[in-house]
């Protein structure tokens, strides 16, 4: 036996109501009333939608159905203001409002046939398409970690609003609720369970972004050093592994802090800190944004940047060198003389592992620390070296 219409309706009604009861508990018990109110609004409003067509008593005759329809653009209007909160943006009630208003003049002028009601039914299916794009352009443009949740919900996000569009173009032709044709017991049956489906995938995709999101950031907090803000050792080991092992147009500097065990001796660790927590400043107001800084010890740090030339990775390790001495100078009341000994290589266009690239920074490193410090040494790549050169690049600072 097939399920009337209202039988198909009711029970989308229920599992609006479910989710929203869901949604409302689980934001309750951590007292925020704002997320539990934006995350139950879109289920309650689609059971709000869901009751107008399913208990003709509460509002019999074109009413019913044209509140059922401004219901449930409210109802994908929240859901877009919902995930918009779980990407951390605020909520844009303005759109969803002028679409609401409109819809409602239209729907008011429209009649069970004609050109309103082809006209208003179009601009329904437009509305919760437009809403859809907005949802898409939310989850790509967002600046956290694209999780294989989000890109999930992208997907289905993308689907529905194709979907929707490829309605308004058949809208004269297609029964209601999917067009302006008179309904049949097919089309309410689809547009039900497509609505259910969406509902139920966009509710897991509630569910499991912010779980994602923080799984991630917690792992990027595991691969962090707290007072640099590189990242650490497992970090670093991690970069090693990564694409193959090999390096493609990038300069390795290998950077150490002169004589820092003495410098937390004589002015104790909080500032041995500070030199710390310098050096990740200088890197990061200095050097390109692609730059990587990775501290792999107390005092040695690994800094990984894009680089086309021998000149170029020279000049960007003098102005860290540089620029390091002049913020630390400034450390304490009377001011710490902290130095940069750097070893530098650069992948030849050839490529090699990235594990030979750190070497060849180590050794450079090396002889700047034999050499006196307090300076840059450069690894000379050549087509099959023979002993491999070292050159020193620069001068100390005065």
């Amino acid at each position: 036996m097939t399920p009337d219409p209202p039988t198909l309706l009711g029970y989308s009604t229920v599992i609006f109501l479910l989710l929203g009861i869901h949604f409302i508990l689980t934001e309750f018990s951590g007292r925020r009333w704002s997320r539990m109110a934006w995350y139950g609004a879109p289920f309650f409003l689609g059971a709000v939608s869901g009751l107008f067509s399913t208990v003709h008593a509460v509002l019999p005759g074109l009413w019913g159905f044209r509140l059922s329809a401004l219901f449930m653009i409210m109802a994908f209007g929240a859901a877009w203001q919902a995930m918009r909160i779980i990407l951390g943006y605020p909520p844009r009630v303005f759109p969803v409002l002028l679409a609401c208003i409109a819809f409602f003049v239209l729907s008011a002028l429209a009649g069970p046939t004609g050109l309103f009601r082809v006209l208003s039914t179009a601009f329904r299916l437009s509305a919760l398409a437009i809403l859809h794009v907005l949802g898409i352009q939310d989850l790509r443009h967002a600046t956290q970690i694209r999780t294989p949740a989000r890109r999930n919900l992208e997907k289905l996000l993308t689907l529905y609003a194709g979907f929707y569009f490829l309605l308004v173009a058949l809208v004269v032709w297609i029964p209601a609720p999917l067009g302006a044709a008179p309904a049949t017991i097919w089309a309410v049956a689809s547009y039900n369970f497509l609505t259910v489906i969406e509902v139920a995938l966009f509710a897991l995709g509630m569910i499991a972004i912010p779980w994602e999101q923080l799984a991630f950031q917690q792992q990027e907090l595991i691969l962090q050093d707290p007072l640099s803000g590189g990242g650490n050792r497992r970090a670093f080991q991690a970069w090693l592994e990564n694409d193959g092992k090999n390096c493609a147009h990038e300069a390795l500097l290998m950077v150490d802090i002169d004589h820092f065990k003495n410098i937390n001796d004589v002015h104790g660790h909080a500032i041995g800190d500070q030199i710390i927590i310098a050096m990740g400043r200088v890197c990061k107001d200095l050097l390109y944004p692609t730059t990587t800084l990775f501290r792999i010890g107390g005092d040695e740090f690994v800094v990984v940047f894009q680089c086309g030339s021998v000149d170029e990775m020279l000049a960007t390790a003098q102005r860290l060198r540089n620029a390091f001495s002049a913020e630390t100078h400034v450390i304490g009341e009377e001011g710490i003389t902290a130095t940069l000994s750097i070893g530098a290589a650069l992948c030849p266009g050839t490529g090699i592992s990235r594990t030979d690239l750190l070497a060849r920074a180590d050794n450079a490193l090396y002889a700047a620390k034999q050499t006196g410090r307090d300076r840059v040494v450069h690894f000379a790549h050549e087509e099959n070296p023979s002993p491999p050169d070292i050159s020193d690049t620069s001068t100390p600072c005065p």
